[in-house]
């Protein structure tokens, strides 16, 4: 005879490393990072082979830049209050809150890849100019990737937040994608140290 387990007072929804799809995204994140810890050995391995780096002529442009990564640390915030809205314990999520703080994001989002596209339209460089312009354009064109799909994923939850319904299992959703989020921010913050600290940029 076989034994039988009552699952029946088990939650539907669970948040965090409990659920399965937390696993998934953290894996993504992880593959991903991966990726961008490689590339940037790559740029340090290419360095090393130069003795001018960045070539005469070809620093990248600093202030559309620096600004454009300040708009992106911001947009956490806003991300970060629609998460907290999905922690009540003590009410339901205030669904009008979500909306907005998401729908701030989304917008900061968009203006830092109109400025993505604005800091690109300004090298002084194409990607097969030389070794230094394929590995910057290589860092840059990843980084934009991953931002032009999570500002993506920020409209289609706002769609849901405003379409409905919004059931118990989409604020999972709506956290995971907060964690995306976030290390999207987190990583073009270690990019930029990486392209615009360099000694070689920073050269008088």
């Amino acid at each position: 005879m076989r034994s039988r387990i009552d699952v029946s007072d088990l939650p539907s929804t669970v948040y965090g490393h409990p659920a399965p799809l937390w696993w998934g995204v953290v894996g993504l994140i992880v593959i991903e990072s991966m990726v961008f810890a490689l590339l940037v050995g790559a740029y340090y391995y290419l360095r090393g082979g130069e003795s001018v780096w960045p070539p005469p002529g070809d620093d990248p442009p600093l202030t559309l830049p620096a600004i454009n990564l300040i708009v992106l640390l911001a947009s956490a915030i806003p991300m970060h209050l629609v998460v907290r809205e999905t922690d009540r314990m003590d009410r339901k999520p205030d669904l009008r809150r979500m909306r907005f703080w998401l729908l701030i994001c989304t917008i900061l989002g968009f203006l830092f890849l109109v400025g993505r596209a604005f800091t690109l339209s300004q090298m002084g460089f194409r990607w097969d100019s030389h070794v230094y312009g394929s590995i910057v354009w290589v860092l840059f064109g990843m980084h934009s990737i991953h931002a032009l799909t999570s500002v993506g994923e920020n409209v289609l939850f706002l769609a849901l937040l405003y379409k409905g319904p919004v059931e118990e299992k989409h604020l999972l959703d709506v956290r995971l994608n907060a964690l995306y989020w976030y290390f999207v921010v987190a990583s073009w913050a270690v990019l930029f140290a990486v392209i615009y600290f360099d000694s070689g940029v920073l050269r008088d």
